[in-house]
């Protein structure tokens, strides 16, 4: 069984170490063995098919659906057009940005008044929707709507994302999800306050909310959108301003808001294979937490299921592999280089006092096994209370940007 085959040198790595755990668990009895590969099998599809993510953005021309790009990834990757429509032909392209990709269905705004500056040769946005949809099949389809049009013309908005929605599913059988997306929230009254993850301003908040609600009557009107329609309409900011040479945000000019829940519900709803690019795009913590701990749980039960195995010390390989392996997909979707020396240091890091007590415990919980009557139990939940004390420990480093010494302590403190 081959756990990777993607070209990607950081992906293969994870893969090697997949491949090496599922080589040793021809160690262990059949009925193990299968519980063990039911249990790594997300983690085995999230890596063996990893691939870039395929994101629609959809919406009326000037509602900052290339903004929206350009916040997610916190770089400006896409051009934007204040006046003239400027994007053409709907067709996928990569989006890239420090070995950070994207595949991306930027389209023409629907209802447009002119012509894109960009070639296109259907006779409209809404027919160059439907010729990309049936090249492939989005992941997800994110519905930008400027938040001070939310009442203004949009019947035309939702007969072109219905067009969409039955072209996939004539073509493929199924259809994205679609994610409501409240753009420009900043320029709702008032005006001048500026919108913040810590503090909002409640005048503010009530006129977002009032736009919010006037969306999801819209949205109620076209039952059949609603199965495949996230219950839930994201009100966001994408305003930034970016460096024109590193083409980086400025800090002190960013003014994005939400974006960050944005790219967690984005995440909630792409399947596995596309993860891991995705939380190396956004970049955002909570995406990349979201994804560090289903990894943590995964590996976690996996080592108890080897570590309920009656022979004494024969797991402790499998184990090892398994925690190693759980280190090296948290460094990378933390958007490390991932190299085995640095994980190594890790584990160096987490052992350089208690190094010694790791070694006992390990066998203590392996002799564990002697004992009659739930010794393997007792073993198992020893593995999975020890992986997953290394997964937080490598969350907090890795995700967390903390202090090794810091890290040390509280790993040392769970033991």
């Amino acid at each position: 069984m081959t756990a990777n085959r993607n070209p990607d040198d950081e992906i293969s790595r994870i893969g090697e170490a997949l491949n090496d755990l599922l080589s040793q668990a021809e160690r262990i009895p059949s009925r193990l063995r299968s519980q063990l590969v039911d249990r790594i099998q997300p983690l085995i599809d999230m890596v063996r098919d990893s691939r870039n993510p395929r994101v629609m953005i959809m919406g009326r021309r000037g509602s900052g659906k290339s903004s929206v790009i350009n916040a997610l990834f916190g770089s400006f990757v896409q051009e934007t057009g204040a006046v003239k429509s400027t994007t053409g032909a709907a067709t996928w392209v990569t989006c890239e940005y420090a070995g950070r990709q994207m595949d991306l269905l930027d389209t023409r705004g629907v209802q447009e008044g002119s012509r894109p500056t960009e070639d296109d040769p259907a006779a409209s946005a809404e027919e160059s929707l439907l010729v990309a949809v049936r090249k492939t099949c989005p992941d997800v389809i994110v519905f930008v709507v400027k938040a001070e049009d939310v009442d203004s013309a949009i019947e035309g908005d939702l007969l072109a994302l219905e067009a969409v929605q039955d072209e996939a599913l004539r073509t493929y059988g199924t259809a994205p999800k679609i994610l409501p997306v409240l753009n420009q929230c900043d320029k709702l009254h008032p005006i001048d306050i500026r919108l913040s993850e810590t503090h909002q301003d409640a005048e503010k908040q009530e006129t977002i909310n009032a736009a919010i609600a006037l969306l999801a009557q819209h949205l109620a009107t076209r039952p059949a959108l609603s199965e495949h329609l996230i219950p839930e309409i994201i009100p966001v900011s994408s305003l930034a301003f970016y460096d024109r040479e590193s083409r980086e945000i400025v800090p002190a000019r960013d003014y994005r808001w939400n974006i960050e829940l944005l790219a967690v519900r984005i995440s909630e709803n792409l399947p596995d294979e596309a993860q891991l690019a995705f939380v190396r795009l956004a970049r955002f913590r909570r995406v990349q937490k979201r994804i560090a701990n289903s990894v943590i749980t995964v590996c976690a039960g996996a080592a108890g299921i080897v570590a309920a195995e009656p022979i004494p010390v024969a797991d402790l390989p499998i184990i090892t592999t398994i925690q190693a392996t759980m280190v090296l997909v948290i460094a990378y979707v933390s958007g490390e280089r991932l190299t085995m020396a640095a994980v190594s240091r890790f584990f160096v890091g987490l052992g350089v006092n208690i190094a010694g007590g790791m070694v006992l415990r390990e066998i203590a919980r392996a002799l564990v096994k002697l004992l009659p009557l739930g010794g393997s139990l007792i073993s198992a939940g020893i593995a999975i209370a020890g992986t997953t004390a290394i997964g937080t420990a490598a969350t907090a480093f890795y995700i967390d940007k903390r202090q090794m010494d810091e890290v040390k302590r509280e790993f040392d403190e769970q033991q």
